[in-house]
């Protein structure tokens, strides 16, 4: 007597498991999200932390808050390394787009200075400061300050040329061509000062 009139069901879910969008759908379901990857590495970096620590405190609880200090102090460290890398990597993007009126970084700086000054005189101010920050930098490289690299941030040209004028004339360029705020002719006028302080010298 056949025990299954409607046939035998384990030949049925062998044809199921058999099926190709079964297969696939039981691989999607053990895939684990960004979130859930994101936490068992956390778990793994509380693991390596706290593992060590019970063998040298002996106390689950003092294990718990010198682990979560050290976890924040990584953390924070992990931070300020990624936002630095970020704003370096700001700078040398926007450096192309900020400089459009510098693009003639092979002209001499007495050049450079006049064309900023034309467009002050026109109220660009944007391309005013850009244009008395390239012709400092060629000042400097003219006088045998410091060689001229376009490659470089404002902060490397600060770390070079070591003087107090330029790093406030540094920190106006700054602002002036990678700030949030518009450009105007008090601060392109505090630039054109500085720029005097910067470049009597040489």
């Amino acid at each position: 007597m056949n025990p299954w009139p409607h046939g035998d069901p384990r030949a049925v879910v062998q044809r199921v498991l058999a099926d190709g969008r079964f297969e696939r759908a039981a691989q999607r379901s053990h895939e684990k999200s960004w979130y859930e990857i994101v936490i068992d590495e956390l778990q793994k970096l509380w693991n390596l932390i706290t593992e060590p620590l019970k063998h040298i405190t002996g106390n689950s609880r003092v294990t718990t808050v010198i682990g979560t200090v050290v976890l924040i102090a990584i953390v924070v460290l992990v931070t300020v390394v990624v936002a630095r890398f970020a704003t370096r990597i700001r700078w040398r993007r926007a450096r192309g787009d900020a400089l459009p009126a510098a693009s003639g970084f092979d002209a001499d700086a007495r050049t450079l200075l006049a064309r900023a000054l034309e467009s002050a005189s026109a109220g660009r101010h944007h391309e005013a400061a850009a244009l008395l920050w390239a012709s400092a930098l060629r000042a400097l490289d003219e006088a045998g300050r410091v060689r001229f690299d376009a490659a470089r941030t404002p902060g490397e040209w600060r770390r070079m040329v070591r003087d107090a004028s330029f790093d406030a004339f540094a920190r106006d360029a700054v602002d002036a061509l990678f700030g949030d705020r518009g450009v105007d002719a008090a601060l392109v006028a505090r630039m054109r000062e500085a720029y005097d302080r910067v470049i009597a010298p040489a």
